[in-house]
């Protein structure tokens, strides 16, 4: 009796370690830092992250969460990105057809990576995020950020500190890149991807003079991301966003986009001269807490 006794005890605390210990997720590891008068500290989900006393070197599992639901805070942080209903109303938007880009990594009756055949952003706009970022990071004295992100940190500045490029960016998403989005994953989008939503946003820097060259495999805590190249490919060797299931690097030019499912394994791939600078976001489905997790935890494996 005391050996069941015993045995039934080590279950369940296993069962409540496993609990939370699942609570963590790649949504709470890349939360949005906040700014103050004189520093940069780490938003409330990442302050959690440190109450609860996990090591956030070691805060892994399989069961990542991607929704409202499981990470509150995406409801703040989403907010940067929306516009008035009266607003969008107003908008253009953009019509897209499989003719527009190029499917990868098929998964049932779509793909689950994809690239634009050309710009979605002009040479124009993208110099112009590219001016703003380098700008306001010369005007402050840490200069780019470099711990935004626990586990997979980025040299990279939040969108929500680059005023012109919020509002390029928020516009951007109601007339161009939702609606690509819709279209590409328009097999697995649950209401026809109406409710799709940015919870972070920023500029990354990759340097090969003494900079971070490369992003280590790894996945996002969205269920989609995208990225979009902000300068040249001929002012940098190597680059591209490294997929396993492909087992190389997809490539793009300044102005255009490559999307993907957030949950299959990615990465920066190295730079060995010049600079790269992209444009990432994180995308959820409003609404769809549940479908989220099981898309998610489906494709993980791909």
């Amino acid at each position: 009796m005391n050996i069941l006794l015993i045995l039934l005890l080590n279950t369940i605390s296993s069962i409540d370690a496993f609990t939370s210990f699942s609570r963590l997720n790649r949504g709470i590891q890349e939360a949005l830092v906040q700014k103050e008068p004189s520093s940069y500290h780490y938003s409330p989900a990442y302050r959690w992250l440190q109450d609860v006393g996990l090591n956030k070197n070691k805060a892994c599992s399989r069961m990542f969460m991607v929704s409202e639901l499981h990470i509150p805070q995406y409801r703040q942080t989403k907010l940067p990105f929306m516009i008035e209903v009266e607003e969008a109303n107003r908008l253009q938007e953009s019509s897209y057809s499989s003719q527009d880009y190029q499917g990868m990594i098929p998964y049932e009756d779509g793909h689950l990576c994809f690239k634009t055949n050309g710009s979605i952003f002009t040479s124009e706009e993208c110099s112009r995020i590219v001016m703003e970022a380098e700008e306001v990071c010369n005007s402050r004295a840490n200069g780019w950020t470099t711990s935004r992100h626990a586990n997979y940190p980025t040299t990279d500045i939040p969108i929500v500190e680059l005023k012109e490029t919020a509002e390029l960016l928020r516009e951007a998403l109601h007339t161009k890149i939702y609606p690509l989005l819709r279209e590409q994953f328009k097999d697995f989008l649950p209401a026809g991807g109406k409710t799709l939503r940015v919870v972070d946003g920023f500029v990354v820097k990759y340097d090969a003079d003494g900079g971070q060259t490369e992003l280590k495999p790894h996945r996002d805590g969205s269920v989609l991301s995208f990225n979009i190249a902000l300068n040249s490919a001929h002012e940098y060797e190597g680059g591209g966003t490294w997929f396993n299931s492909l087992n190389q690097s997809v490539k793009i030019d300044q102005g255009e986009i490559c999307s993907h499912a957030s949950g299959i394994l990615h990465g920066g791939h190295g730079i060995t001269q010049g600079k790269r600078y992209i444009l990432v976001a994180f995308v959820i489905v409003e609404n769809y807490d549940s479908w989220s997790m099981r898309f998610y935890n489906q494709i993980r494996e791909k």
